[in-house]
């Protein structure tokens, strides 16, 4: 089965189903507005200024007939299910939902209800939902009896796809979860990186990216899920083959005492230094001296360490430049 464009499709479908009712509720709303707007009142000896000619049918938006036939047919197929027989996809991608968002949520469908119907799945006497859990569990807690839902019927590997689509369209993953969405899709169905790409409508590089992610330790996963450290940081952590090693690095980003940019640095080979400590701040004797030395040997000159162990680092630019400093010293 053919499933090149389905991210784009699915897609497609919720951007145009959301953008065109939209612009339906605005075009009432204005139509009401204008018909209880007073006509203008022009001041007695003021020439009213001529009204605008109406546009005639060629200058007028031309109406999509196939994109509105679509919407129509869309919109007749939204039913009310009850929601006591509706069931949660257990292989969906998302594991995690944030507290607060779904209790914003439950306010805003206790307020004004389902506004987008949830995608389910005929699964015998019941249904499964395909794309919007959380619409789903939010509209469950604030007690309502039934959700407005589109059913179709799909095969296993349908649902895979719509669900991983839909979970990136609508709210983000995170880092982690994607990664096992994408790696799911490419054991069970045996996908290469290419038709997934295709699916996602994503670069191969970024498939091939996100996968590397599941080779970090366990606890560098946490880390990224929990937002603790970026993709960035999980990009240049991948290298690190050693796990301990990985794992201390990790936490140290988290802690805030790395940058990516640092990280890239340290990951690229510059030696290791067990205990990862951030470096204390010089004291101001040092730095003194740093620009004293600086100043005297008239090149960069570094100072790692303090006032009882450290390094002196020079810096030259060629072999002339070295033989000038070395002169210089002596």
């Amino acid at each position: 089965m053919s499933t090149k464009g389905l991210g784009k499709g699915l897609g497609a479908l919720i951007s145009m189903f959301d953008e065109d009712m939209e612009s339906l509720t605005n075009n009432n709303a204005s139509k009401s507005v204008s018909q209880n707007v007073p006509s203008q009142i022009v001041p007695r000896g003021t020439i009213p200024a001529k009204e605008p000619a109406p546009a005639s049918p060629a200058s007028s938006t031309t109406i999509d007939k196939d994109k509105l036939a679509a919407i129509s047919a869309v919109a007749r197929s939204i039913t009310e299910i009850n929601i006591d027989l509706i069931d949660n996809n257990m292989t969906q991608p998302r594991k995690t939902f944030d507290a607060e968002e779904m209790r914003e949520l439950e306010q805003s469908i206790a307020t004004h209800g389902v506004l987008q119907p949830i995608l389910l799945n005929k699964v015998g006497s019941r249904y499964m939902v395909v794309a919007g859990e959380r619409r789903w569990r939010a509209a469950r807690a604030v007690g309502l009896k039934t959700i407005p839902a589109l059913v179709r019927s799909y095969s296993p590997r349908q649902i895979a796809e719509i669900s991983l689509v839909e979970n990136l369209l609508r709210s983000d993953l995170n880092e982690v979860e994607v990664a096992l969405g994408i790696k799911k899709l490419m054991d069970t169905y045996l996908m290469t990186q290419e038709q997934v790409s295709t699916v996602l409508s994503k670069n191969r590089s970024t498939v091939a990216n996100s996968l590397r992610i599941l080779n970090l330790p366990k606890d560098v996963q946490t880390l990224l899920e929990q937002k603790k450290i970026s993709m960035g940081h999980a990009k240049c952590l991948v290298t690190v083959t050693d796990k301990t090693q990985c794992t201390a690095l990790a936490n140290k980003c988290a802690s805030g005492n790395m940058t990516v940019r640092e990280l890239e640095a340290v990951t690229s080979g510059k030696p290791w230094n067990k205990s990862l400590a951030p470096p204390k701040p010089q004291s101001l004797e040092l730095k003194e001296l740093v620009n004293s030395l600086t100043f005297a040997l008239a090149t960069k000159v570094h100072i790692q360490g303090d006032e009882r162990k450290g390094k002196v680092i020079i810096e030259y630019t060629s072999s002339k430049d070295l033989e000038r400093i070395k002169n210089k010293i002596r």
